[in-house]
């Protein structure tokens, strides 16, 4: 009876956290335009090549790099993780739901990491792909944070220093996994790489 009660408050408590919002302040969209589809992007969907600077860290190990991000067409992009030397960690393809991994590293290459990358690259260009996805916003044309699932692969994103209409910082965290990456635009020219 007696361990009965404890598993039941334990299953309380991990509910409860589960639903609580990890954004406190401003205003959570789920009864605004915004929940129908019109949620703005934060992520430029003509096609370019875009460059940022990253830092990915898990639990207290922290790895450092350049992002490549090139944007081919309609739903078509490639994005390869490296160091600033030029060493490959992940180099892969999203078109639609499709995945193709070019390369990879050993320690990376697991299908658990591989599918939330993807999963974390899909929000990216695409924040409205979701129903479940709670958004936080300072006015009709900028999204300043999402919250999106719940449970241990829950996924938090927040746009910062926005130059124009696109932010120049993005954060992306899975708390209970204690991973982040973090993406800093920068002024490398997409030739010289």
């Amino acid at each position: 009876m007696r361990i009965s009660g404890l598993i039941s408050s334990i299953l309380l408590v991990v509910s409860l956290a589960g639903c609580s919002p990890l954004l406190k302040e401003g205003i959570w969209l789920q009864n605004t335009p915004f929940a129908a589809g019109n949620v703005p992007y934060v992520y430029d969907t003509i096609p370019s090549t875009q460059i940022f600077d990253f830092t990915l860290v898990f639990k207290k190990s922290e790895v450092t790099g350049i992002v490549i991000i090139k944007t081919a067409g309609a739903g078509e992009r490639r994005i390869v993780m490296t160091s600033v030397f030029g060493m490959t960690f992940l180099d892969f393809e999203l078109k639609g739901e499709n995945i193709k991994i070019n390369y990879c590293i050993e320690q990376l290459n697991r299908e658990k990491v591989i599918l939330l990358l993807k999963k974390d690259f899909e929000i990216l260009f695409k924040p409205d792909h979701s129903k479940i996805t709670k958004y936080l916003y300072s006015s009709p044309d900028r999204l300043d944070a999402l919250e999106q699932g719940n449970g241990i692969t829950k996924t938090l994103m927040k746009f910062t220093n926005y130059n124009n209409k696109w932010p120049e910082t993005i954060q992306i965290e899975h708390p209970y996994l204690r991973l982040s990456l973090l993406l800093k635009k920068t002024e490398y020219d997409p030739e010289s790489i």
